[in-house]
């Protein structure tokens, strides 16, 4: 077996195969990123850095899920600490590059988002029956700025009039929000997506709300809130899908949080909110 077929062989055991095998080269000049099958089209939220010379090895994961995983060449077992070094020594160049590339963007972002005006309202908020809060406006499309707890803005997500979304490419998403409203004396309610938090923060007046974009990102942001809130009620607002549930309820534990999820099978807090005749 050759050291792309293994690597191959290892990406489908952590279910992280890239719909097009032959992105997976050996010695590029940055990380490559690559479509993993089952994620949506367009999306490339799997990435892989390695080099054939010596004992081929490298890292491949998934920036979605948050997944990292150490690859070697042959049995693992026969590892030498020269070789593990040499991993280590790639994970370093991956997280440096990345790390600059999250500011490069950053930059981008905060100057588009301060660049637009409040959002009136799109085509998008209209079906959701919402008030797009805390949100800005690109023609008919909404633009959600994605920040850390110290307000600074990292990268965006454009909702466009039919509801397709999309980030910022390159842009950092692990751990940071999406802000609905804050309200410090209240209790801090963690959705996925802006619909939903919007719906939250029209049924909870009293309610901090953020979104955290998906449900992969919930424990990441839950994390970093009880981090800058240590004594604060968290609440994780989940959709109600096998994903969604396995999310929250994940998220909810690892912050001694509580989970609220809509009675009704497949839905979210703004299909609740609907079809109870809200917003």
């Amino acid at each position: 077996m050759t050291p792309i077929h293994e690597v191959l062989t290892d990406m489908a055991a952590c279910d992280l195969s890239p719909s097009k095998p032959d992105v997976i080269v050996f010695d590029s000049p940055g990380i490559v990123r690559y479509h993993v099958i089952g994620d949506k089209p367009g999306t490339r939220n799997g990435y892989w850095r390695g080099f054939s010379d010596g004992r081929p090895a490298g890292i491949f994961g998934s920036w979605k899920t948050g997944q990292t995983h150490h690859w070697i060449s042959g049995d693992p077992s026969t590892a030498t600490d020269a070789d593990r070094q040499r991993i280590q020594a790639i994970q370093r160049q991956r997280e440096q590059e990345q790390a600059q590339e999250h500011e490069r963007i950053a930059e981008i972002a905060t100057a588009q988002f301060n660049g637009l005006p409040e959002a009136s309202g799109t085509p998008y908020t209209a079906r959701k029956r919402i008030e797009p809060l805390n949100a800005r406006q690109r023609g008919e499309s909404l633009v959600l700025a994605l920040v850390d707890w110290s307000g600074t803005v990292w990268s965006l997500q454009t909702i466009y009039p039919d509801g397709t979304k999309r980030m910022l490419k390159g842009g950092r998403k692990r751990g940071l929000h999406i802000l609905i409203r804050e309200n410090p004396d209240g209790r801090l309610l963690i959705c996925e997506g802006h619909a939903t938090g919007c719906s939250l923060a029209m049924m909870d007046p009293c309610a901090g709300v953020v979104a955290a974009v998906d449900a992969h990102n919930m424990l990441p942001v839950a994390q970093a809130a009880r981090q800058r809130f240590p004594d604060r009620e968290i609440v994780l607002a989940g959709d109600h899908d096998p994903v969604g549930i396995k999310c929250a309820t994940a998220a909810a534990r690892a912050v001694d949080g509580l989970v609220l999820i809509p009675e009704t099978p497949g839905q979210d807090w703004n299909d609740y909110l609907v079809a109870q005749g809200g917003a």
